[in-house]
């Protein structure tokens, strides 16, 4: 009976403790259900100078998060930097209260007085406010100033597609600044180029020391009239050093900073540029030249590589032009692909352009290597100026032959005649002269006997053939004489090339078989070989083992099926042509005999 008892009063006080929680839970229910939503707004000021910002806290009474708050109507004239709440829940006087705060922190675009709008929160709009907006009455950096931003360009006016320099410095605090944001860069009708990576360096200003953060842009316009650089504007979060015990993050607050834009002149092409070249506006322009061999004497068949270098301050390397190939009479041109570079100098752009070609000597004669004459225009003395390369002059001799010096020796020997020992006046003087002794008369022409029976003497032991054993001579293989039988024989010299040899090796027996071939003691190069056979794959061939010999890339070679299509070609072209002097002997067996001995 006890028992009962106590589970009976158990199960009663139990009862009654739900009852209580539910009782209590109707009236707050109710006391939330009767407060009604409100909303509020204020502002921390009105008066701001341009560059800072204002925070306008809105504050929503009886919602707990997922409040909507149409923001579109503050960015017309407003950047919304940042943006952050905080939920609130206050019981007083038995009367729960709990509200959320909104803080929207706005950075003004444009001077004068700005209007807040209203703006739609939780279905209710808030009032609007009116702010002014100054210019800051100091232009630098403050005294105790967190935060401050200057911008700075090279020139207030340049040509078109000409460099402009243009500079970010933001000064903070050494504390520290993170997740920096800048106005992007971009004005219309321009390249813009970032000048390596931002840098950060320190700065001691009236005693505070500030950390830098710079970075280097270059602005190419290219059209010319007004040019609007815009207002830069810094977002970020500036940390004073210390941190949270608890979760280990630093102290952060939201900053910005802002630094006016500019308005540029850009001027057009100048009038007095030659209208038919590239327009290239710089502070200096050069053209080098250089040679990978001496060009005062080549022989048919010999290259060179000619290398042309332009260096520009001032201008990206690729806006430099290309030189052209040059057509250039007794040479062969196999071009390059040309290298464009830019590299940065004291702050500067320095574009450069390199075209590299081989020349191939294909007769023997002078050469003229065109003048090189590039025009530009030097904005530094605002005139029109030229970078010239000169022309170059090569002389292509025969292997063998009589080069240019041979003829100012057959000049000297042509004047070295018994006439022409003496001047025109002495010999006058002494032969025509009444008073000129007669042994004076007998002494020169003894003279004169004397030195024609030597340069007679000399000539004769030059054409004696030695006694003594002759020395060997090696030249190459298409510099022997034309001579019956020497055909066969250079022919499986070229088999044998073909069929192990190095493309070098292939081309000298190439020649000196198509020497004795065509028995044309001048053929020199494969262009006058694969001309004379007038056959357009053996043509293609000789190019492509040139364009093996002459090419800059090492893994181009003269593949197997290339040699054995060239040993088909050959081995055709011989046995066509023994068939045609074979017909030619059988008919001249039958020819009559002529009717009149001449």
């Amino acid at each position: 009976m006890r028992q009962h008892f106590r589970i009976s009063g158990l199960t009663l006080s139990l009862t009654l403790l739900a009852v209580l929680t539910l009782a209590l839970l109707t009236v707050t229910d109710s006391a939330l259900a009767q407060q009604q939503t409100r909303v509020e707004t204020e502002l921390d000021r009105t008066e701001l100078a341009r560059g800072e910002t204002v925070t306008l806290r809105v504050r929503v009474y009886g919602q707990q998060g997922g409040v909507a708050i149409e923001l579109d109507p503050l960015r017309e004239q407003f950047e919304i930097v940042s943006t952050r709440s905080a939920s609130h829940l206050r019981s007083v006087n038995n009367r729960i209260e709990s509200w959320t705060d909104y803080m929207l922190v706005l950075f003004p675009r444009e001077l004068g007085e700005q209007q807040i709008p209203a703006i739609s929160v939780a279905g209710e709009f808030t009032e609007p406010y009116t702010i002014t907006v100054t210019e800051p009455s100091v232009t630098g950096l403050a005294s105790g100033q967190d935060v401050h931003m200057e911008t700075i360009i090279s020139k207030d006016s340049v040509y078109v597609q000409e460099q402009l320099l243009f500079t970010i410095r933001l000064y903070y605090t050494i504390a520290g600044i993170r997740n920096p944001n800048f106005t992007e860069v971009a004005p219309e009708n321009t390249v813009v180029q970032l000048l390596g990576q931002p840098h950060q360096y320190e700065q001691l200003i009236d005693g505070q020391r500030y950390g830098v953060y710079e970075m280097n842009y270059v602005i190419f316009p290219q059209r010319s009239g007004n040019l609007e650089i815009p207002d830069i504007v810094f977002r970020g979060e500036l940390t004073d050093g210390s941190s949270n015990f608890v979760f280990r993050n630093p102290n952060m607050r939201p900053v910005t900073a802002f630094a006016p834009g500019y308005d540029i002149d850009v001027k057009g092409r100048p009038d007095a540029f030659p209208a038919d070249n590239t327009w290239l506006p710089a502070s200096d322009i050069r053209v080098e030249e250089r040679w990978s061999d001496d060009i005062t004497r080549l022989q048919p068949g010999q290259s060179v590589t000619r290398t042309l270098t332009i260096t520009a301050n001032g201008l990206d390397g690729a806006a430099l032009p290309p030189l052209g190939r040059p057509e250039i009479d007794k040479m062969n041109v196999y071009p390059e692909s040309p290298v464009i570079e830019r590299t940065i100098i004291d702050g500067n752009v320095v574009g450069s352009r390199t075209e590299t070609y081989e020349l191939v000597a294909t007769d023997n004669g002078s050469v003229v290597i065109p003048e090189i004459n590039l025009p530009w225009w030097d904005v530094n003395s605002d005139s029109l100026r030229r970078a010239v390369v000169p022309a170059s002059f090569i002389v292509v001799e025969a292997p063998g032959g009589a080069g240019a010096g041979s003829d100012s020796e057959t000049d000297i020997a042509g004047d070295a005649t018994p006439g022409n020992l003496l001047q025109p006046d002495i010999a006058d003087e002494l032969l025509s002269g009444r008073q000129t002794p007669a042994w004076i008369l007998y002494g020169l022409i003894a003279v004169l006997g004397l030195l024609l029976i030597a340069m007679w003497w000399y000539w004769q032991r030059r054409q004696r053939p030695a006694t003594d054993k002759p020395a060997i001579v090696r030249t190459p293989v298409y510099e022997r004489d034309i001579a019956d039988g020497q055909e066969k024989q250079a022919f499986r010299q070229l088999e044998s090339s073909l069929a192990t040899a190095e493309p070098l090796q292939i081309r000298q027996h190439l020649i000196a078989w198509g020497r004795q071939y065509h028995r044309d003691a001048g053929l020199h190069n494969l262009d006058d070989l694969a001309a004379r056979f007038n056959n357009a794959a053996l043509t293609d061939l000789c190019q492509a083992l040139q364009a093996v010999l002459y090419s800059s890339d090492s893994q181009q070679t003269f593949s197997s099926g290339e040699r054995e299509q060239l040993t088909s070609l050959l081995k055709a072209e011989r046995s066509a042509h023994l068939k045609d002097d074979q017909r030619l002997q059988q008919a001249q067996q039958f020819d009559l005999p002529p009717l009149y001995r001449q």
